[in-house]
């Protein structure tokens, strides 16, 4: 299971002060906290920065990989910024994202056979994200044609089928969930993923929908997530549902991660 961190992120309020400031002790704490906490990768966007957008990525990518070991998840709707975030990552980073829209894709493609990210693709085209599942499927069926063309494996192709509120269209989740169905059963050898916290924005709770969503996902053979690891009773519940899937040999990250008391939880009376 992949899970990338998601709050190194210049729309997040505490955050945007902090990549202005180039403030590279606080950078450092965040990513290390959340790489405890269980990510396997960090994710980075500065996209609010505006025109000081790549050189922002630039100084947060070499800040945090000259303090850890860690890949780092390039995340950027400009499609140069991406690209010379992807010059100065040390190792193979993850590319968030890929998608059928024509100037993304022809701004990244060629940086995509240069560097050979891991890659997150989207559903998307320049008509915009398809209301149904077969719809999305065909997108992600081009994708993959098209990335594993320009040299990425099946394997390292994750594919979000993107989730929008429930807010807004209660279906939103169920048709995720459809979608994830289809492009595990055509593409087997491609990942998935979730940005998770978006199916929960609007509502009362969303820590509660988030964690429920997430077992979900998990439940339909999900490979990774975009997530918050910080949030401790999520996590408890990714390393339960691992566990509870027959992901976890023995319990044996289950055990570790309750003995390290990561485990947060509400114990209830057993009558």
């Amino acid at each position: 299971m992949l899970v990338v961190g998601e709050l190194i992120n210049s729309t997040r309020k505490r955050i945007q002060p902090l990549l202005e400031a180039r403030d590279g002790a606080a950078l450092v704490d965040l990513a290390r906290r959340q790489i405890e906490a269980g990510a396997d990768s960090v994710a980075v966007n500065c996209a609010t920065l505006m025109e000081d957008e790549t050189a922002c990525l630039q100084w947060a990518i070499r800040t945090i990989q000259d303090a850890l070991e860690v890949r780092i998840t390039i995340d950027s709707s400009n499609p140069a910024a991406l690209q010379r975030g992807l010059e100065v990552h040390r190792g193979r980073a993850i590319l968030d994202s890929i998608n059928l829209e024509s100037p993304r894709w022809s701004g990244l493609h060629p940086a995509i056979v240069e560097f050979k990210p891991e890659v997150v693709a989207l559903p998307m085209d320049d008509q915009g994200i398809p209301p149904t599942a077969e719809g999305r499927l065909e997108l992600v069926s081009r994708l993959v044609d098209g990335l594993t063309a320009a040299g990425v494996e099946p394997h390292e192709i994750y594919v979000d089928p993107l989730v929008f509120p429930v807010a807004t269209d209660s279906s939103h989740a169920e048709l995720f969930l459809e979608t994830l169905g289809m492009v595990r059963s055509r593409f087997p050898s491609v990942r998935t993923i979730c940005g998770l916290s978006n199916v929960s924005f609007g509502l009362p709770h969303r820590a509660l929908i988030n964690q429920t969503f997430l077992v979900l996902c998990m439940a339909r053979g999900i490979d990774g997530f975009i997530l918050d690891p910080l949030d401790r009773r999520l996590m408890a519940n990714l390393v339960a549902a691992e566990m509870l899937l027959g992901r976890d040999e023995f319990c044996q990250r289950y055990i570790r991660a309750a003995r390290a008391g990561k485990m947060e939880f509400r114990e209830s009376g057993t009558g």
